[in-house]
Parts: C-alpha cells; sequence; structure tokens
C-alpha cells in the first residue's frame, strides 16, 4: 500500500498518543440501567446502547475519514461493568505500569468509578452470575486456569463474531432491518406467553438499530459544524464529506467504497464496543 503523507500523520498521531481509560460509556451504562430496572435484560442493555450513541460525545480527529470512536480519545479503554467489574477495581491502580498494554487512568477516575459505578453493579455482573451457576467440578478446570479458553466470554463478550455484511447489512442498511422488527412486532400477541420472549427480542432490535442509526446522524451533526468553521478548504470539503456519508450509512445500503468502510466500521464499534445483538 502506497504511504501519504495523511497515512503516516495519522501513524504518528496512533502510536504517540498513550492508551487512557474513558469512563463515559460506564456512565451512561449505568445511568440508563438505573432508569430501566424491572425490565427485560435484552431491553435494558438495548436502551443503555441506544442512550450511548445519543448522549456520547462523539469526535472527529484531524485527519480522519472514516470516524467513530468508542472513548473519548484516540486510543480509548472502556469500562464494561455490566460484564465484570471486580477485576477492574483490583487492578486499575495500576494499569500505567502494565507491562503489556497500559493504560492512563487519573485517581478522579477511580474515585469515580468505585463510588458511583462499581456499587451499582456489585453482585449485578455477568461474570457474578456466571459464577454462580457455574457447577464447581466445571469451575476447577474452567475459571482461569488456562485449560478451556472461557474467561474472556464472561470477562467481556463474545468477539469472534462475522456479521452479515453480504446478506443482511448491505442490502438492507440498519433501516431496513429497523423496518423488519417492527413489522414482526405488529404480527405478535402481547396476550400470548409463547409470544412475550419475541417481543423483548424485537424491541432491543429496535432500539439498537434506532441507536446506531442516531450515532451516524451525530457524527454526520459534528462534521457539519466542523466544516462550518474549518479555515481549510481541503479540509472542509472533506468534513462536509463526512457528512453526508454519516448521513447515509449505516441508515442505508452503502452507495459506494467509502460509505461501506464507513458502515462496517460503525457496525463494529458497535458491536464490539457497544454489545450491539447481531441482526
Amino acid at each position: 500500500m502506497m504511504k501519504t503523507d495523511r497515512i503516516e500523520r495519522l501513524r504518528k498521531n496512533y502510536v504517540n498518543s498513550k492508551p487512557a481509560i474513558c469512563c463515559e460509556r460506564a456512565r451512561i451504562f449505568t445511568e440508563s440501567h438505573k432508569r430501566t430496572e424491572g425490565k427485560p435484560i435484552p431491553i435494558r442493555r438495548a436502551q443503555a446502547f441506544y442512550d450511548f450513541c445519543n448522549e456520547f460525545d462523539v469526535k472527529i480527529f484531524d485527519d480522519e475519514l472514516i470516524v467513530g470512536t468508542a472513548g473519548m480519545f484516540r486510543r480509548s479503554g472502556i469500562l464494561t461493568p455490566e460484564f465484570s467489574w471486580k477485576w477492574v477495581d483490583e487492578e486499575m491502580d495500576i494499569f500505567d505500569k502494565h507491562s503489556q498494554d497500559p493504560y492512563e487512568m487519573t485517581d478522579e477516575q477511580r474515585d469515580f468509578v468505585r463510588k458511583e459505578i462499581f456499587p451499582y453493579w456489585n453482585g449485578e455482573s455477568l461474570k457474578e452470575h456466571f459464577l454462580t451457576i457455574l457447577p464447581k467440578d466445571t469451575m476447577k478446570i474452567g475459571v482461569d486456569t488456562g485449560i478451556v479458553d472461557n474467561d474472556s466470554k464472561w470477562r467481556q463478550a463474545v468477539g469472534e463474531i462475522t456479521p452479515d455484511y453480504q446478506d443482511v447489512l448491505f442490502p438492507k442498511g440498519f433501516k431496513g432491518i429497523l423496518k423488519e422488527a417492527t413489522e414482526k412486532l405488529d404480527q405478535l400477541d402481547y396476550s400470548k406467553p409463547e409470544d412475550l420472549d419475541q417481543i423483548t427480542f424485537y424491541k432491543s432490535i429496535v432500539l439498537t438499530s434506532k441507536g446506531i442509526i442516531r450515532l451516524a446522524e451525530r457524527y454526520a451533526e459534528k462534521a457539519r459544524e466542523m466544516a462550518m468553521v474549518e479555515g481549510d478548504a481541503t479540509r472542509r470539503a472533506e468534513l462536509e464529506r463526512i457528512a453526508v456519508v454519516c448521513q447515509n450509512v449505516p441508515a442505508n445500503p452503502p452507495r459506494n467504497f467509502y460509505e461501506a468502510t464507513q458502515f462496517i466500521w460503525f457496525t463494529q464499534l458497535g458491536g464490539l464496543s457497544q454489545k450491539i445483538p447481531w441482526p
């Protein structure tokens, strides 16, 4: 691949940026879950995802053409307390001293999560629920032994997933998925017990589809705002194009390679960082 000046600047900026913890996702997810207590877990997770997409302070960094981050920094580490939090509490005082993947974290951030985030999730995380129901014999070989590779699944989430871009996402866009989920809901009956799980599922798909569309719209809004005050004509044109791209995808099918790339990145960002249910 030909290395352009832009690519070299992006590479240097990324390499020279120290990885840092961002607490915004944890804050938004926790506040959202407090508001949805009593509702089914899929709905609570989907609502939290939508709330993140609607509230997170989106940023577009210099030279970027493909936009979207899981945190407020170029290289952000996010906290997912709904999956697990105890190991973070135990290790975050030395995050910056790790020989592998060190992350900067301020004293204010540590104080915030210990007071405002972790107490809510005490006894409520996926890890804690999983370990409660795991048979003791299985635990002997399956927890922190290296014999069975499952630790990352209940401490974080499954990451070995490839969304169906060719047959589902690209042809339909998330507006198409939203339309299908809404039509499915119209066909279900709240009075039938056998329909209730499906209703919960499709409601969660509606929320997450609306969420990822909203996230892209907010990047489009951000790009337009930046373009209005950008003094460099070339960068202004790039920001205006970013706005057009994000206004179209991932809501709609991509119209070209650029839009397909941005579509994929938004989907990966949502799926791997924010736990959006795959269609």
